[in-house]
């Protein structure tokens, strides 16, 4: 379970923001409430905020930290990532500190600062807070005043050999630690080299775990198992039941199986550039079918025994079965609902899910329905979603809490401001939306007229 983020010189970020999906004393919609360590965490975060005004900066924020977080900084482009308005943002460490239920029960505080100048992580730790408040020091590295860095740990270990391989591992981030070890992470790094069985090494794989197990997706982010929409019958049917459902035009997914000559894939296409497709696909390429998207179709593409290429195309059916559409025909709508529809069955039943403008080309109503949906079928477990908006019709205390809505806004110095509509004490029978567009609650885009008068000035 997520119950908070933090983060700041990152992006729009300049000091620290933080966003907490722990629940206020709110006595309505008691089913978005999940209980984990003592405390109630809310099931959904839903954030408004004009156009650049930072909200897409905090999806960002997430996706790039858990990107340092499993793989280090190689991982990830650090320019010009820090906050660059201010002169100093490229000296000024950009630090990101998650809160957060792991699938044990086990509640910490992870986080890392990193060094954009250096390019090497100067500060990380991980926290285990109790339920009654107390804190253990899994591990806590930092770099004093001199440049060298010391990494300790607070935690007990019976076993002596168990003792003896924490402590070396440790010490891999210590006064002697390499220019590679700089750039990675002390959770990643502990977590593939040990078994991750006993005592603090089990305990550090299950966060691993819990930062592998979020879920990001951007506008433009792809379903990446789209294939198993061709291959498995059980998916396809439910995937063409939810597309009725949500009034897409589509009667069924149909899979369409055949042979093709490899090179025919591309025809159309530069050769410099079907040459490298076809390097990578036949790369990646392996027994299990691979999705692949060439010449404006996607593909399901793997080898049979004999080395032949086998497609199969993901077909949908608006009513003429004899006269198919291709995946790229469909609208963005569309398009994008085959990107989130995998929610419902995906979760695992405790998954963090971040999206970045779920209604981005979805109507206003199926927006509100694929949420009312996603509480339906993920009641009783701890999935949530944390979702960015423009869409004031899901600003409705009907559908949501108040405290599960926040905004953002951008500041006198264009830095961005995270905020919880709990701030303003609205009563549950409150007609929040127009309010919002109405600007009582900020994050709203404010127009100079003063430019358009300037302008018509300048022209006459």
């Amino acid at each position: 379970m997520f119950i908070g983020f933090s983060v700041s010189n990152f992006l729009s970020f300049k000091t620290t923001q933080t966003m907490t999906m722990v629940a206020s004393k709110i006595a309505r919609h008691k089913e978005h409430i999940l209980s984990g360590n003592g405390k109630k965490i809310l099931k959904t975060g839903l954030i408004y905020g004009a156009n650049a005004g930072g909200k897409s900066n905090l999806i960002r924020a997430v996706d790039f930290s858990r990107d340092m977080i499993l793989g280090g900084l190689d991982a990830v482009d650090l320019n010009k990532k820090y906050f660059r308005i201010s002169n100093d943002g490229y000296k000024t460490p950009g630090v990101f500190e998650y809160r957060f239920i792991t699938q044990s029960g086990k509640e910490y505080s992870y986080g890392l600062a990193i060094s954009y100048a250096e390019k090497e992580i100067i500060s990380e730790w991980l926290i285990r807070i109790e339920k009654s408040g107390a804190e253990t020091y899994i591990f806590n590295r930092n770099i004093d005043e001199e440049g060298v860095q010391h990494t300790e740990s607070e935690v007990k270990i019976k076993n002596a050999d168990e003792r003896t391989r924490w402590k070396f591992y440790l010490e891999d981030f210590g006064a002697d630690i390499s220019e590679a070890m700089k750039k990675k992470s002390i959770l990643s790094d502990v977590a593939e080299r040990s078994n991750g069985k006993h005592e603090v090494f089990s305990e550090i794989l299950d966060v691993f775990l819990w930062f592998q197990s979020i879920i990001i997706i951007f506008p433009t982010s792809q379903y990446n198992s789209l294939n198993q929409v061709v291959e498995d019958e059980v998916i396809r049917e439910m995937f063409s039941r939810l597309l009725k459902y949500f009034d897409t035009g589509i009667e069924s997914i149909e899979s369409k199986l055949g042979y093709v000559e490899f090179d025919k894939i591309f025809d159309g296409i530069p050769e410099e550039e079907a040459e490298k497709l076809k390097t990578r696909i036949t790369n990646d390429m392996r027994d299990e079918p691979m999705l692949f998207r060439v010449n404006n179709q996607m593909y399901t593409l793997r080898k049979d025994k004999n080395g032949n290429v086998i497609t199969t195309k993901m077909m949908q059916n608006h009513g003429n079965s004899q006269d198919l559409f291709d995946y790229l025909e469909e609208s963005d709508g569309t398009q994008r609902l085959f990107g989130l529809i995998p929610l419902f069955y995906e979760h695992n039943g405790n998954s963090v899910i971040f999206i970045d403008e779920i209604d981005r080309s979805l109507h206003t109503n199926l927006t509100r329905k694929f949420l009312e949906r996603f509480y339906e079928l993920t009641d009783g477990d701890t999935s949530q979603i944390i979702a960015t908006t423009h869409d004031s019709n899901l600003l409705d205390l009907e559908l949501v809490r108040q405290d599960e809505i926040w905004f953002i806004k951008r500041m006198e110095d264009h830095s961005s401001e995270i905020y919880s509509l709990n701030r303003f004490k609205e009563r549950y029978d409150k007609v929040i939306d127009k309010e919002y567009l109405l600007g009582r609650y900020d994050a709203i885009p404010v127009f100079d007229d003063e430019v358009l008068e300037d302008m018509n000035a300048e022209s006459i």
